[in-house]
Parts: C-alpha cells; sequence; structure tokens
C-alpha cells in the first residue's frame, strides 16, 4: 500500500495537504508494513525527492527547516500506526490461540477447516479430521484439583505438537477435547490416531502423582465437495464416542451406522427422561444366603426399566445412559425410597430375626450429591427401615479417587448407621490401603474370583488370598455370581460365608420375595439354632 502524489498535485497541496493525506493512508493501512511504505512515500513527498525502494530516507541535516515541523509531525503519526498495527496483530494472534495450551483454539481451526475443504481437489487426497478427547479427565481434576488438570492439558498438547506434519494445525476445541486436521487416507488418518493415542498412554506426573492421560480417537474423512464443516466435527465426535465404549484408549473411523446409532441413543434418551418423569421402573430383589445352611441373610435391590412397549430392560442397556446424562440421580433416589419401604413393609409381615439386609446400589453421580446423606436419611425415616439393616453399595471406581468431599460422604453415611460395601471387589482399582482406611464393612467378591475356583490352583489361590485379606481386615465377604454348586461347595471350604447368584436365586419380583420370606419363617421356626447379623 503507498501514496501516489502526482507533481502537479504536489505543487498545489503543499505540505498541509500532504500530511492531511497522509494520516488517512495511514489510519487504512492494515498492519505494519503498509504503514512503513505509506511513511516512506509521504516522507519523500514533503522532500521533494524520489526515493528508491529498500534505500534509508535522508537524515535530519539534509531536511529543509520549512519541512522538519511537518516532518515530525508525520512521524509522529507514523509511530501512533505503527503501534496500532502491532496491537492489532497481537490482539488477532491471540484471538487464534488457546491460551492455556498455546495450540490453536476452535476459532482459527474452524477457520483452517473450512480453507482446507474449499480447496479439496476431488481427485486428490481427501482431508481427514482427526478428534481426540481424554478419557477419566474428570477423574484427575476432582482427585487432583484444577490446576493439575490444566497441567496435563499442557503436556497432552506439548506431545501433540510432536506428532504433527509440516502445514499441520492442532488445536485444543475446549475442555480436554483435542483436533487434528490432516491429508490422508483412511490408513493414514488410522495410523496418526494410533501414533497419538500411543503417545498419550505415557503416564504423565503432576502434584508428584503419576497419571493417566490416555485419549479416545474419532476419524472421519471428507469424501465430497459439499462436506460441512460442521458436520465433520459432530461425526468425528459420534466415532471417538464409539473409541470409548469399545474401550478406550483406541482409535475409530466414522461410518454412516454411527450416525444411525447416535440418532437411536437421543431416541433412547428421551425415553429414559420420560420413563423418569412417569416413574416407569420396578425393582427386582436377589436372595443372599448363608453358604452353610442356605438361609436367607439379604436381598440386593435391583432396578428394571419397565418399558410400556418392550416390557422389562435390563439394567444393561439403560444404566450406562443414565450415568452419562445425570439421570441415574432421580433414578437411584426413587430405588433407594422404593426398597426401603418394601423391606419395612416385609418386616412388619415376616417377623424374622434378624431380620435380612436391603442391599442398595449407589452410583459414582449420588456419591458425588451434596444432599446425599439427606437423601438417605429421608428414605430411612419416610420407611421406617433401622439403618442396620441397609447396606448401600459403592463401586471399585470410587475408591479411585481420594477426594475429601468423597471420603467424608461415605463416613457420614456410615455415621448415620448404615453398612457400606465395595461391589465387584477385585476388578476395579482397589488396594489395600483403601480397604484399611475407608469406612466400609463388606466386599463383594466379584464373579471372575468365584468362577476362578473351578479353573485351576492359580486362579483358586488368588481368591484364597482375597478371603484371607478380608478376614484380617475383618471385613465381612459375600461371593457374586454363583452359578454351580460346587463353587458355593469350595467358597465355604476357604470360610466365604455369604453368596448369590443363579445357584440360589434370579432376582425376584415382590410376590417372589414374599413367598421366600414365608418359605424362610418356616425354615427358622424349626428346631432353633443360634444366628448372628449377616453385616
Amino acid at each position: 500500500m503507498g501514496l501516489q502524489f502526482p507533481a502537479a498535485r504536489r505543487r498545489a497541496a503543499g505540505r498541509e495537504g500532504v500530511l492531511a493525506a497522509a494520516s488517512s493512508a495511514l489510519l487504512a493501512a492494515p498492519d505494519a508494513d503498509a504503514v512503513r511504505r505509506v511513511a516512506a512515500a509521504a516522507i519523500a513527498e514533503l522532500l521533494g525527492l524520489e526515493v528508491p525502494a529498500g534505500e534509508p530516507l535522508t537524515g535530519e541535516e539534509l531536511v529543509p527547516p520549512e519541512a522538519r515541523r511537518a516532518l515530525g509531525i508525520l512521524r509522529a503519526q507514523a509511530a501512533l500506526a505503527l503501534d496500532r498495527a502491532e496491537l492489532a496483530a497481537e490482539l488477532g494472534r491471540r484471538s487464534s490461540i488457546d491460551p492455556l495450551t498455546g495450540l490453536a483454539n476452535r476459532a482459527a481451526f474452524s477457520g483452517r477447516l473450512r480453507e482446507t475443504l474449499a480447496t479439496l481437489d476431488p481427485h486428490g487426497p481427501a482431508p481427514a479430521l482427526l478428534l481426540l478427547d481424554l478419557d477419566d479427565f474428570k477423574t484427575i481434576n476432582d482427585s487432583l484439583g484444577h490446576s493439575s488438570g490444566d497441567e496435563v492439558l499442557r503436556v497432552v498438547a506439548e506431545r501433540l505438537r510432536g506428532c504433527l506434519e509440516p502445514g499441520d494445525l492442532a488445536a485444543r476445541l475446549g475442555g480436554d477435547e483435542f483436533a487434528v486436521p490432516a491429508v490422508a487416507d483412511e490408513a493414514e488418518a488410522v495410523a496418526r490416531g494410533e501414533q497419538m493415542a500411543a503417545i498419550l498412554r505415557t503416564p504423565v506426573t503432576v502434584s508428584g502423582r503419576e497419571v493417566l492421560a490416555r485419549a479416545s480417537v474419532g476419524v472421519r474423512l471428507a469424501r465430497g465437495g459439499d462436506e460441512d464443516p460442521e458436520r465433520l466435527l459432530r461425526d468425528a465426535d459420534m466415532a471417538m464416542y464409539a473409541a470409548k465404549t469399545a474401550g478406550r484408549a483406541g482409535v475409530r473411523v466414522f461410518d454412516t451406522a454411527m450416525h444411525t446409532r447416535a440418532v437411536q441413543r437421543l431416541d433412547f434418551e428421551a425415553a429414559l427422561r420420560r420413563a423418569v418423569i412417569r416413574q416407569q421402573f420396578t425393582v427386582r430383589y436377589q436372595p443372599v444366603v448363608e453358604l452353610a445352611g442356605g438361609h436367607l441373610a439379604g436381598l440386593e435391590a435391583l432396578v428394571r426399566w419397565d418399558h410400556p412397549e418392550r416390557g422389562l430392560v435390563m439394567p444393561g442397556e439403560f444404566v450406562g445412559l443414565a450415568e452419562d446424562t445425570g439421570l441415574i440421580v432421580p433414578i437411584g433416589r426413587w430405588v433407594l425410597h422404593a426398597a426401603c419401604q418394601a423391606a419395612r413393609d416385609w418386616q412388619r409381615r415376616f417377623p424374622l430375626q434378624p431380620p435380612p439386609f436391603l442391599s442398595v446400589n449407589l452410583s459414582v453421580r449420588q456419591l458425588q450429591q451434596p444432599d446425599l446423606l439427606e437423601d438417605v436419611a429421608g428414605a430411612l425415616d419416610a420407611s421406617g427401615l433401622d439403618p442396620g439393616d441397609l447396606v448401600l453399595e459403592i463401586t471399585e471406581s470410587v475408591l479411585a479417587s481420594d477426594q475429601q468431599a468423597m471420603l467424608e460422604r461415605l463416613a457420614g453415611l456410615r455415621a448415620i448407621g448404615v453398612h457400606l460395601a465395595i461391589d465387584d471387589f477385585g476388578t476395579g482399582y482397589s488396594s489395600l490401603a483403601y480397604l484399611k482406611n475407608l469406612p466400609v464393612d463388606t466386599l463383594k467378591l466379584a464373579k471372575p474370583f468365584v468362577d476362578g475356583l473351578l479353573r485351576g490352583a492359580e486362579e483358586a489361590a488368588l481368591t484364597n488370598a482375597i478371603l484371607r485379606i478380608a478376614d484380617l481386615l475383618g471385613l465381612q465377604v459375600i461371593a457374586e455370581g454363583i452359578e454351580q454348586p460346587p463353587q458355593a461347595q469350595e467358597l465355604q471350604r476357604l470360610g466365604c460365608r455369604f453368596g448369590q447368584g443363579f445357584h440360589f436365586a434370579r432376582p425376584l419380583d415382590q410376590f417372589a420375595v414374599e413367598a421366600l420370606l414365608f418359605a424362610e419363617q418356616g425354615r427358622r421356626h424349626a428346631p432353633a439354632r443360634t444366628r448372628t447379623r449377616a453385616v
């Protein structure tokens, strides 16, 4: 950009006209280089010189006295214009950069993606979008704090930079989500996604601890000239979600079936929300028995969705979605209140001593609710159930984070008199330190360890070791998933007192439970023997 000053105009306009024209041109200059070109042309005009490109301007001593004031004004204007241009350039740079990681931000990423799609050669390589999302990043934030989470994100960004090819752009789209648009065929895109996922499997050390920042990667290939950036992102996100559900820390390429499943998931979620509003749920109860004599020790409450068209929907089909959407909180609250009421009603009608305990599962989401203690106390008060007759089951994943709030919540539950059990023990994150310090009194031995009893000495020895540890720590053990008589016999021989599974009974509806309690009442009125509470 520059100024044009014909000789005739120069003679007529004078220095004031040059300054006015230069001032307007400096205001319009889009960047620092343009400012310099305008200033050079204006100075040459004021001095009546023809300045060759790249040559320095004449020194102050060569400026005629009558032109010095105008030259000073022009230089001041140019300095201000330079400052303004540099500030604009810095603001532009910042507007395209994620301040935490230094990667491109979502706006810059979208712009690059649109440019790539606009110049797409239908006969050349197709652009591929790689979308990465960290697995279990919320656990890192919750357990170690947001400053540690930010440090993990910075390390992830640095590792992604090391995977880039010349001309690539890595971006942080927000939260723990990253994107890399690239030009590659499917095989190359998958290979690059796997490379990124592999690099991120290396633990990150933050706050003196090693944490895993693994990522699931979704790949979406652009296959036509009418591709839309938002659709590419949506499809890559579906592929990334498929990678998570397939086992995490993997790579999946989008296909049209994923979109169909995503639409079905939205429909299913809408139906589940309606079910919560209309309370379309019911509870089944699976007996827990004493292995030695088969006496009823307790009942575990298990939720079912009483779908108006499909009939009973098993929890494996909807609990995961309920966890993801937060709907598990009202569902879990309803189960807790309904099961406590049913258990107390059965106690009044079938006065067994000691009464069978009631076991109810608590999800991680429920444990994160600040009003959980009030919820449990309210269910006990409303039903009249004694706190000592209620066992709340938590999963081992809860124990992976030693959040103070979570530990205090567990201690609060124990303080009101309820019992706590670790469900599916041995399949998650437990350690002896957790077992020693947490206010739990029961372990539910996971089914794989029960199955292992009959598969050889090595697996049986592991199950035996868990039982011995529980005994040393004063913890009760309930073996889950017993399906064969030899399993029950071996567990009893090893000192396990309680068990549940299809060998004894499948989950029962209300009427089957009442028949079981009636039969149990008859058994206990047989020749008396001393019995103690299960938990």
